[in-house]
């Protein structure tokens, strides 16, 4: 599912639990990483002779670890901007998931700092996975992403990637909630939605857990991951922009700003990336 997976990481911070959570990754078929830490060319501190040699060393060690697990690893230390930097090597080497960091309710300062998670979701057509470092004491501890994921699907064409994606992770753990947000005339539909995927997930022997919901998409899915401690929001890249698979629909940006777990960004069309 997810045999390659470029990792963004920056070393300002003697805590680095996104790399060790690296291993849970395993479950889903991860055999390669590529570490990246992009020296921004905005910030003289990243691009002075010491920075650079240090977060070498430490690349080169955290490389050295996964190694000795198991994993083929490369690292990058481009200079430039995070989010093309990010985007460009995930498609040169034909990656499956591109993985960063937030820290809470705002991006990590040394790294993700502005809207760079966001804007690395409209520059890119791989999955983007964005776990939380600190995760809100209400969600589950960091390093459990995959244990309780969540749908939250429109049912469109442009959700059906979503859905797949949900269900190869659902199928590797026997359960996945799947959430639906509707209005109060539409509730009918969205009943036989929920129960035409929940039928699918049945028969891959996934145990499925359906919630049919109405008010704002964005505010619902947050109280439905706080109110089921799920680990991980999955939802579809969407957008009705002029490149529509690079752009970023309104639910899936504000989940992404307000969202306490982790979430998945999943691009609207198969076939892009390897599923």
């Amino acid at each position: 599912m997810f045999e390659h997976t470029v990792v963004a990481v920056h070393f300002e911070s003697t805590q680095q639990p996104l790399l060790r959570s690296l291993g849970e990754l395993s479950r889903l078929g991860a055999e390669q990483f590529t570490l990246v830490d992009v020296l921004r060319i905005d910030d003289p501190d990243d691009l002075s002779d010491a920075h650079r040699a240090e977060a070498r060393l430490r690349l080169q060690q955290k490389q050295a670890d996964l190694q000795e697990a198991g994993f083929r690893v490369d690292i990058q230390q481009p200079v430039g901007f995070p989010a093309p930097e990010l985007a460009k090597i995930a498609r040169g080497y034909g990656a499956q998931l591109i993985l960063l960091g937030s820290r809470g309710e705002g991006l990590l300062r040394e790294f993700y700092h502005g809207s760079t998670v966001l804007e690395l979701a409209r520059q890119t057509t791989l999955p983007v996975l964005m776990e939380r470092i600190y995760p809100d004491q209400e969600t589950v501890d960091y390093g459990e992403v995959f244990s309780h994921p969540l749908l939250a699907t429109d049912f469109s064409r442009k959700a059906g990637a979503a859905q797949d994606l949900a269900l190869d992770i659902g199928e590797k753990n026997g359960a996945l909630t799947i959430l639906h947000v509707t209005d109060e005339d539409h509730r009918s539909e969205g009943q036989e939605g929920l129960e035409r995927l929940a039928a699918r997930a049945k028969e891959r022997g996934i145990e499925a857990t359906t919630r049919l919901e109405t008010g704002s998409p964005s505010r619902v899915i947050r109280r439905v991951v706080e109110k089921e401690r799920a680990s991980l929001a999955i939802v579809g890249k969407r957008g009705e922009g002029p490149s529509r698979e690079l752009a970023l629909g309104s639910t899936a940006q504000q989940v992404c700003r307000n969202c306490p777990g982790s979430v998945l960004l999943v691009p609207n069309e198969q076939g892009i990336w390897i599923r």
